[in-house]
């Protein structure tokens, strides 16, 4: 059994570890992998996360830096531990992205803030609000509000947002149909809804 999987699941790639391997021993195998076949990650996508390992905070700090390399210097590590607040502060001094994921659908009332992107695993239910300076990820339903003020993109699996605020750009949904899965983008002044 190879110690080392690649699995592609949409827009992420996963790095799938074998169960007990030592950190040296999966670093050693993911650089023989890219080396092997660096054609291949050089045109790979952005999101990098990883399974079948036990990493310290200093261990997956190193493991970005490798990641960073091998695929490309805009390569995000999907992070597993949690950030103090002096951890986050120096991150984003850094200019690194800070991915923040909510585990749980938001109810009415709740609010989600992040200096990154966001990625919620679960519904953003009318009511709810989610502010990210990168780009909003909903795996699930979005029918709250989506603010990015910066210049990011919302996506979700089913967009039926109550509002969608890109920068200075506002949108409000005066409709009742549904979009399945799609992607909001400020274009020219106004919020474009791209099926996917």
């Amino acid at each position: 059994m190879c110690p080392l999987t690649i699995k592609g699941h949409g827009k992420e790639i996963e790095l799938c570890f074998t169960e007990g391997i030592s950190f040296s021993e999966a670093i050693e195998e993911l650089e023989n992998l890219t080396n092997d076949k660096k054609s291949f990650f050089e045109n790979s996508h952005t999101r990098v996360s990883y399974s079948g390992i036990e990493l310290k905070y200093n261990q997956e700090m190193r493991l970005e830096l490798i990641v960073k390399r091998l695929f490309k210097k805009d390569a995000m590590l999907v992070k597993k531990h949690c950030l103090s607040l002096k951890q986050l502060e120096y991150s984003l001094n850094q200019g690194e992205n800070i991915c923040l994921v909510v585990k749980k659908s938001l109810r009415s009332g709740e609010t989600v803030i992040s200096r990154g992107d966001v990625i919620i695993y679960g519904d953003v239910n009318p009511g709810a609000y989610v502010k990210a300076k990168g780009n909003i990820t909903v795996i699930g339903a979005l029918r709250g509000v989506a603010h990015i003020t910066g210049s990011g993109k919302v996506y979700a699996t089913y967009m039926q947002p109550s509002q969608i605020r890109i920068g200075k750009v506002c949108s409000y949904n005066k409709r009742n149909e549904n979009v399945a899965s799609a992607t909001a983008v400020a274009e020219n002044g106004e919020i474009i809804l791209q099926s996917l």
